[in-house]
């Protein structure tokens, strides 16, 4: 019913970190976005074998009134609501009172925490389109090479060991789905804002960043190509240029919405192209033309 996709914020810092030097604070920051993404799609994994009579309503942002909040995973069964908060932490942590340190004493974001924000606007949303259905909120840490010290037992946490037992007893638990139940996950999924009022973009501009298309196998620029085929010198892998141009002129688009596609700003963004009339065919394949002459530009069919 709803896909999980990296966000938008994600794919500007991969798309950015080729092309240039990323502070050590933006690292740090772009490395906990990716083992976020990792975590959620091995918990989405986890979660397949009783998704037949269950709905999972993946990467849920919600903004009623000035508050915004961002759930990992929900997922709709016939008797209640699980709102998972995940993490894919790994090494050794230890909880003192509502701080969940690492062992060098550093604070990592405490899932329970964000589970009890998040649980009673949850709440309000659930109540104004008319679903009474408990919430039941739980912190999953997924990584096998996670261990949390100083934890009272009866904490809602599912650690790695107990993932397996945790979805063989959800397994064991009827849920038959009504069309109710499809209602309100629809209702659910219309209710969400697609921007995230706090994403922290790195500063960057056109003439910083390297030109080139990256191997999309091991983030490496290609050195050339030939006879319309380009093949990476790091690892080996290849692809047609015409989806390697299509791939890069998507990663512009991303990165500068609003400029607009041109044949000469494609051959640049692009540099191994050896001549603009390849990025002009593949151009006039795949997009519309608008105007003529200089002024010239290409918008998506």
């Amino acid at each position: 019913m709803k896909e999980r996709l990296e966000s938008e914020e994600l794919r500007v810092y991969k798309s950015l970190d080729p092309r240039k030097k990323l502070t050590p604070k933006e690292k740090y920051y772009f490395a906990g976005l990716e083992k976020g993404f990792i975590g959620e799609k091995l918990f989405d994994q986890w979660l397949e074998p009783v998704l037949e009579n269950r709905i999972l309503l993946p990467d849920m942002q919600f903004m009623p009134s000035t508050t915004f909040v961002q759930i990992d995973t929900l997922l709709l069964t016939s008797k209640q609501l699980y709102l998972f908060e995940v993490k894919y932490y790994e090494g050794d942590h230890v909880i003192e009172g509502d701080n969940l340190l690492r062992m060098d004493g550093t604070d990592a974001k405490n899932p329970l925490l964000q589970l009890k924000r998040n649980e009673p606007v949850l709440r309000r949303i659930l109540d104004n389109v008319g679903c009474s259905l408990p919430i039941q909120p739980i912190a999953v840490f997924v990584n096998p090479r996670f261990h949390l010290y100083n934890a009272p037992v009866g904490l809602p946490i599912i650690y790695p060991a107990q993932l397996e037992r945790f979805i063989a007893k959800l397994n064991q638990t009827p849920s038959f789905l009504k069309r109710t139940h499809t209602d309100l996950a629809e209702k659910l999924i219309f209710s969400t804002v697609a921007d995230n009022p706090y994403v922290r973009l790195p500063d960057y501009r056109y003439s910083e960043l390297r030109k080139g298309i990256v191997c999309p196998g091991c983030g490496r620029f290609y050195n050339g190509y030939s006879r319309a085929v380009l093949v990476c010198s790091f690892c080996g892998g290849n692809e047609t240029a015409h989806s390697a141009v299509l791939r890069t002129i998507e990663e512009f688009k991303l990165l500068f919405p609003d400029v607009r596609i041109t044949v000469s700003q494609i051959h640049d963004w692009c540099k191994i192209v050896k001549g603009k009339k390849t990025v002009r065919k593949i151009l006039e394949e795949e997009y519309l033309l608008k105007n003529q002459g200089r002024s010239s530009f290409y918008i998506e069919k």
